[in-house]
């Protein structure tokens, strides 16, 4: 054979062992890799939450909840949140301040002071809504308005000669009250020596208190109220009845006869008679004792000379006027 064919053959032989071995090695690899499986990967859907955390997060749901549907209520309507007013300022004891013992420059000087000050406005306007009022034809308004009839006989026959019944008379405070809005206060006290009033406080002119009011004039508001042991009488009494429920308006029917029953040692009454004087000294106490100072306006009947200048006077001091029938 001739060498360089030789040579060819181991050559050809040499390259086919090597094509044979790649082919295995790259047979074997892929062999190996198709029977590796690939990585699997899990896990649990579990999500751990503190408890207080999972509570907070149970409220806020329950609040979302809610706030999404809220609910309808009924409205409410009321006329006045209390039947009545609280109760007045206490007066000031008496043997802590003897009022009696303190001159009349003094008082005056007082009265001025408080008025200047703007506490009694204030005072004046802490309760009720302003209402427009007539009586026998006076006109003027009020937050608290209290209406004081002097019922003793004099002035009932004065009344009466003059055309005015005490029927009229109690329809006179009957009207007054019932055009009151009902955020107003009213009050009534009667008096003769003694005096009796429709409520120990003032009351919201509410419908119901209205009625009250009418039914209690037309079967009270006549006549002589008692006259309790040891209490104050005429019109002093009046005067301390109606300022003890702190109004910024009164009006006042009387005759101007200021008789104090007195009793007598042997037994009986007797009625001296008091000046206008010791009258207005009496309510300038009563409004450093209360703190207010209302308007006053007077109704009198058939007055003497002496009783006409003592109510314009007394109306006067209290920023009012006198009317005489």
């Amino acid at each position: 054979m001739n060498p360089r064919s030789r040579s060819r053959s181991t050559l050809f032989i040499a390259l086919a062992v090597q094509v044979a071995v790649v082919l295995v090695s790259v047979f074997i690899m892929v062999r190996e890799d198709a029977l590796v499986e690939p990585p699997a990967f899990s896990g649990e859907r579990v999500v751990s939450v503190a408890r207080p955390e999972e509570k907070r997060l149970d409220r806020v749901r329950e609040m979302s909840r809610r706030i999404s549907k809220p609910r309808s209520f009924q409205r409410l309507a009321v006329e006045q949140a209390f039947q009545n007013e609280l109760p007045s300022v206490p007066a000031l004891p008496q043997d802590a301040l003897d009022l009696n013992s303190v001159e009349d420059s003094m008082l005056a000087d007082a009265h001025a002071s408080l008025s200047g000050s703007g506490l009694m406005d204030l005072a004046s306007s802490l309760a009720g809504k302003e209402s427009a009022a007539e009586f026998f034809g006076v006109r003027d308004s009020g937050r608290r308005i209290v209406i004081v009839v002097n019922t003793s006989a004099s002035v009932v026959r004065k009344a009466s000669a003059r055309g005015v019944s005490i029927e009229r008379l109690q329809q006179e405070a009957i009207a007054l009250v019932e055009g009151l809005g009902s955020g107003t206060l009213f009050g009534i006290v009667q008096f003769s020596q003694g005096t009796k009033s429709f409520s120990e406080f003032m009351a919201p002119a509410l419908v119901k208190n209205k009625v009250a009011a009418a039914e209690w004039v037309r079967s009270e508001l006549k006549g002589n109220p008692k006259v309790l042991p040891g209490s104050l009488v005429g019109h002093e009494a009046a005067v301390a009845a109606a300022m003890a429920l702190q109004p910024d308006l009164i009006f006042l029917v009387t005759d101007g006869a200021l008789n104090r029953r007195t009793a007598k040692p042997g037994g009986g009454y007797s009625y001296p008679k008091i000046s206008f004087a010791e009258l207005m000294d009496f309510a300038d106490r009563q409004v450093m004792q209360r703190g207010v100072k209302p308007r006053l306006h007077v109704v009198g009947f058939e007055l003497g000379e002496v009783e006409r200048e003592g109510l314009e006077r007394l109306a006067r001091r209290f920023n009012g006027s006198l009317r005489e029938m």
